[in-house]
């Protein structure tokens, strides 16, 4: 962990060249979401659900603004704040445990979908065997526990994904008419469920939290034992908000990075998916077929080049999504351990930092063979979301009892917060009792 206490970046130039976290973050909460789910809800009901997805981004945006803002202040990760909260100790850090280790359930199936990209690239090795090899490729590149050489990954990957779907979109050529009067926001009928869908995978679900232990790392805040404390127990106000400024720039760019590539997604679907159907209608794939169906379309639409160029894109936005967040929760757990177990400290943070690597790979190699778990996926997905809304009301919590009034968020983040919580867990939970009783049925 960076315990350094760096000078806060004072120009333009020098807080860009500080951005790292939020490319992290997009890595992890850029996945299946993105590739699978929303270029089906494009064939559905085109453009005209785009506002969900922005819907969806500004919530996680102010939601990651104040962590940051917490973090920055305090010096604590927000797991070390969700231990402070009334009740039992630690019992939310707990909750977010399980659910962390409950997510590693749908990485093998995201591994797995970096394997039959690979194989459409190249079929020398089968679909389980290229994602075996994606795994422990992460597994070798986290076991160092550097931070620095993760972030340099994810942006590389986060470059090619973004040029391989604006070129995917740009081979398509759609009119700027068309787009115009088809981003037209609606709200079609029956289109419920995939608009709670959309509003739960787009930009990540508790991957957001992930966000903290980031800026910890890269530098943005002082580590709590390290923190040269005012008398508020939080670090000088000028320095809060020069840092918090680098910190509104790199989410930013993270988001706006979530926001094309949904919204381009969208269109893809539209485009390709719209009209293909038998008769003239949508052509909805099955849900493991959406990616070969798309590479498909697009070769017939503009060639095999543009077939390999998507299928690149697709293995950099599923393999970043298994890179960010083993790293990212493998962080989360080390903290949640140290809080749980005090006695854990006397074991290095590094050690703790490749156990926990090591415990989310196990899961995903051991799953690999057994196929995707369908049922524990979407369970663990629809979970994720009242998760989330929860700990939004937690974080207002802590901002409010841990942070003096100068450094709190002003009202229009807590008008975004408040109405965007109350929005999504009320989705949410409609979203998880229809997923609970559709395993029953």
């Amino acid at each position: 962990m960076n315990t350094s206490s760096p000078l806060p970046p004072q120009t333009f130039g020098a807080r860009l060249l500080r951005i790292g976290p939020g490319m992290l973050l997009a890595a992890a909460a850029i996945g299946s979401g993105e590739l699978i789910l929303t270029p089906r809800a494009g064939a559905l009901y085109g453009l005209s659900v785009g506002w969900v997805i922005l819907v969806s981004i500004l919530y996680k945006l102010a939601l990651t603004l104040g962590l940051a803002r917490y973090t920055i202040a305090t010096g604590e990760d927000i797991f070390e704040g969700f231990s402070h909260l009334p009740g039992p100790r630690n019992w939310f850090v707990g909750v977010l445990v399980a659910v962390f280790l409950l997510g590693a359930v749908g990485y093998s199936g995201i591994a797995l979908a970096c394997g039959s990209a690979l194989f459409a690239l190249c079929p020398a090795l089968s679909m389980i065997q290229w994602a075996v090899l994606v795994v422990g490729a992460v597994f070798l590149l986290l076991l160092r526990g550097a931070y620095g050489a993760v972030e340099k990954v994810a942006f590389a990957l986060a470059l090619t994904l973004i040029a391989g779907v604006l070129y995917s979109l740009a081979v398509l050529n759609p009119a700027w008419s068309w787009v115009v009067h088809e981003s037209v926001p609606r709200m079609p009928p029956g289109s419920g469920q995939t608009l709670i869908s959309l509003l739960g995978w787009t930009a990540g679900g508790v991957s957001t939290l992930i966000y903290s232990f980031w800026i910890l790392e890269k530098g943005y805040a002082i580590p709590r034992g390290d923190l040269a404390v005012e008398t508020d127990g939080c670090r000088s106000k000028e320095d809060f908000q020069q840092w918090l400024s680098v910190a509104r720039m790199d989410a930013l760019l993270s988001y706006a990075m979530m926001m094309v590539v949904s919204l381009a997604f969208l269109a893809i679907g539209s485009i390709t998916l719209g009209t293909a159907g038998p008769d003239g209608g949508p052509l909805v794939p099955s849900r493991e077929e959406t990616t070969s169906v798309l590479s498909r379309m697009l070769t017939e639409a503009a060639g095999p080049r543009a077939r390999y160029i998507f299928l690149v894109a697709a293995l950099a936005i599923l393999s970043s999504t298994v890179l960010g967040c083993v790293d990212g929760k493998a962080r989360g757990l080390r903290t949640a351990v140290h809080l749980i177990a005090p006695r854990s400290r006397r074991w290095s943070d590094p050690a703790w930092y490749r156990l926990g690597i090591s415990l989310l790979c196990l899961i995903i190699f051991a799953l690999l063979f057994t196929g995707e778990p369908v049922v524990l996926i979407m369970l663990t997905s629809a979970l994720e979301a009242p998760v989330l809304s929860l700990s939004a009301v937690m974080l207002v919590y802590l901002l409010h009892t841990r942070l003096p009034r100068e450094y709190r968020p002003g009202v229009a983040w807590h008008i975004v917060i408040v109405a965007g919580t109350v929005t999504y867990f009320a989705l949410s939970i409609q979203a998880l009792v229809t997923t609970i009783a559709g395993f029953r049925t």
